[in-house]
């Protein structure tokens, strides 16, 4: 269609010429001495169109042909730079693949010819990630040097690469002076706080990693489960530093109750009331989980059971009678069943130990079972039965080592 609408035009603009030339009769002296020429005025303007147009193409080629030089070299940075970031995307690939030897020397290809800050910013921070994935620290502090020179809005990228190889590399302070500086560019980067929660739980700094932790949350930067992880650690590192049971106690109505009923931290707890010789109350913690069947566990059931011993009287007799609510929802907890044969047997309730032993050995016989049994008859004056109670404790001990 646009070939029709040139032909057409081409063919009025000839017919108006045409028209033009018939109308105009005048004509043009040339008077340059001895000569004297008179010529067409049509003639006249046609020749000056043709002058103008062979000029023009006579400064065009003077143009190109002068320019030539600087078009190479033109040509040349244009297929250097193509080269350099065809190398930036490889180093990027490579790097994602694990292949962080091929990441580095494909970033440096990239930083031979690229000019773009941006670009040489982004080579040099895949040259020092691989680079110190590789254990060539040397060379990554020296990718991490250059990367100084770069324009200061580049540099947050830098210092948060920084925190995160200090923090791999357990360096805490150094970690933190990077993260530090990224925050002074950019006061609400979360992933700054992320870094920095990770690094106080590794200063082991419980009051700071809860703070940080509740502002990720508020943020949305924290899933509920990784803040839990999170709370669950800072619990465990304030609960070593106690060194009396009130501390313990007075701590614990802090904590909110979802996080108090964790069975991993009442363990823990239990441990701790353990070291300091608080056995009355580490039972009662042991005895909230317990009657919990969210909380409940075997684990937990076990402990109570290594406790009996150290209980007080009045304590495991409290123990037995809330026991027997849990078998009523528990029938078959085996470990539960071992822990109440042990509180009767340290309360020389020889009856009761043996029918929760007994029952405990019928679900799921175990070494500690039977060696229980094995006391309780040699304390009850039946040798033949302990007899045999050790015997089966040697077998089942045996089985477990092969």
């Amino acid at each position: 269609m646009k070939f029709v609408i040139w032909i057409t035009g081409l063919f009025a603009l000839a017919v108006l010429v045409g028209l033009a030339s018939t109308l105009n009769t005048g004509y043009a002296i040339l008077f340059l001495p001895p000569w004297r020429m008179e010529v067409s005025f049509n003639l006249l303007l046609l020749g000056i169109v043709v002058l103008i147009v062979l000029a023009y193409a006579v400064m065009r080629v003077i143009s190109i042909t002068a320019g030539l030089p600087a078009e190479v070299k033109r040509f040349q940075r244009q297929k250097k730079l193509k080269a350099a970031r065809h190398a930036l995307r490889e180093a990027g690939i490579a790097f994602f693949e694990g292949r962080f030897q091929k990441a580095e020397r494909e970033a440096l290809k990239a930083m031979e010819d690229e000019y773009a800050a941006e670009n040489r910013a982004l080579a040099l921070l895949l040259a020092a990630r691989s680079a110190g994935a590789t254990g060539a620290l040397d060379k990554r502090d020296q990718y991490l040097q250059q990367l100084d020179t770069l324009p200061e809005r580049l540099q947050l990228a830098r210092h948060m690469l920084d925190a995160e190889l200090k923090l791999e590399a357990k360096d805490a302070l150094g970690a933190l002076a990077a993260i530090e500086r990224a925050r002074a560019l950019s006061p609400n980067l979360t992933n700054a706080l992320r870094l920095e929660l990770k690094v106080r739980l590794l200063q082991r700094q419980p009051d700071a990693v809860l703070a940080l932790t509740e502002k990720l949350l508020k943020a949305e930067a924290l899933e509920p489960s990784q803040a839990r992880r999170y709370r669950l650690a800072a619990y465990s590192q304030q609960l070593t530093g106690f060194v009396g049971s009130r501390e313990v106690r007075d701590w614990l109505r802090r904590i909110p109750e979802a996080e108090r009923r964790n069975p991993v931290l009442v363990s823990e707890i239990v441990s701790r009331l353990i070291a300091l010789e608080d056995f009355d109350y580490a039972a009662t913690l042991l005895a909230e989980a317990l009657a919990d069947e969210d909380q409940a566990t075997p684990e937990l059931a076990r402990e109570l059971g290594q406790l009996a011993e150290r209980l007080s009287p009045e304590k495991r007799l409290e123990l037995m009678r809330s026991a027997e609510d849990w078998l009523k929802t528990r029938p078959r907890d085996y470990m539960l069943l071992l822990a109440l044969g042990r509180l009767a047997m340290n309360q020389q309730l020889w009856g009761k130990a043996q029918s929760y032993l007994e029952a405990s050995n019928s679900i799921e016989p175990t070494l500690c079972a039977n060696a229980e049994l094995a006391r309780l008859f040699e304390a009850t004056g039946k040798e033949e039965q302990a007899a045999q109670h050790y015997h089966r404790s040697l077998e089942l001990a045996l089985a477990k080592g092969d």
